[in-house]
């Protein structure tokens, strides 16, 4: 027999937050916001690292097994 599928909470789906950001953009283009591209890749390569410094972290500090560094 077949066990019935988890839903998933929304804002997991790709498809949803990618639906989102569309809406987002397509909301702040009809309200006059301009981006500068340069800036605005710049804020998210510093975001993104910033994110991975977090994931490693908190990865350390939750870890159950120490490191051996030899």
């Amino acid at each position: 027999m077949d066990q019935p599928t988890l839903a998933k909470p929304w804002w997991r789906s790709r498809a949803v937050i990618g639906a989102l950001v569309v809406v987002l953009a397509q909301v702040a283009s009809a309200a006059g916001v301009t981006l500068d591209s340069a800036a605005l890749t710049d804020a998210l390569v510093e975001l993104i690292s910033l994110a991975g410094a977090g994931v490693a972290i908190w990865g350390r500090v939750r870890a159950s097994v120490p490191l051996r560094l030899r």
